[in-house]
């Protein structure tokens, strides 16, 4: 269990220098907007693509973003060890106990620091996600952007979406209530062979839900767009 979380500060002096050192590594091509860019606050749905995802998104976005991550990786080293072990690499790469525990291992010690530097956010599978809505909005109060992978992974990532959990939908319903602003939500997708993203035109989840659909409908509302940013620019080359 994570200690209480604190809004991440834009300048943090360690996880810059660990930026530069990797930003080779995880920079991509190009990052391509359909329409519209980001303002400085909105909430940011894409695929997760596994384990390089969110460090690609936190060095490549154009945006101050705070991102949705598991909470256990927030957590103790036993925590983020037996998230590692059980649930990412068994249960979702199905990676054999032994080679998943010695990656779980070494990984659990240095996670911590990665979590911090690119402004995890813990998420929660029950009642306490009240926390994680809490949570995000001093994010989008304090000028930043949410991101966020709604897919649910729990059989794997794949290329093509097939179903979205609807927790950005209650952020943004809540936001809406307390502001009365309709934050706009973007689809976005990264795409490894061509190491480029592609940013989708905004959805407004009020809209959404006065056209009659109810919040899981706009969750799978946003999964189509982002499966339809994979099948325009990105299925031939998988």
């Amino acid at each position: 269990m994570p200690k209480n979380w604190k809004l991440p500060k834009r300048k943090q002096p360690v996880w810059r220098v660990v930026r530069k050192i990797i930003k080779p590594f995880v920079k991509v091509k190009s990052v391509e907007f359909e329409g519209e860019r980001f303002p400085d606050t909105c909430i940011i749905v894409s695929n997760h693509n596994n384990k390089k995802g969110p460090v690609v998104y936190e060095i490549n976005l154009p945006v101050h973003h705070v991102t949705w991550g598991a909470y256990p990786m927030l957590g103790s080293y036993k925590d983020r060890f037996l998230y590692l072990r059980d649930v990412f690499y068994m249960q979702k790469n199905n990676v054999k106990k032994f080679k998943a525990t010695l990656r779980a291992g070494f990984e659990a010690i240095f996670s911590i620091y990665f979590y911090k530097g690119i402004k995890v956010l813990p998420t929660y599978p029950d009642g306490r996600f009240l926390k994680t809505i809490r949570y995000s909005m001093q994010v989008l109060e304090s000028g930043a952007a949410i991101s966020l992978y709604p897919e649910d992974s729990s059989e794997g990532y794949f290329d093509e979406m097939t179903h979205f959990h609807s927790g950005f939908v209650m952020l943004s319903t809540t936001y809406y209530k307390k502001t009365g602003v309709d934050l706009p939500v973007f689809p976005m997708y990264y795409g490894r062979k061509k190491n480029k993203i592609v940013v989708g035109n905004p959805l407004y989840v009020q809209d959404l839900l006065r056209q009659g659909l109810n919040r899981d409908g706009v969750a799978e509302r946003l999964k189509e767009e982002v499966n339809r940013l994979y099948f325009e620019h990105f299925k031939e080359c998988f």
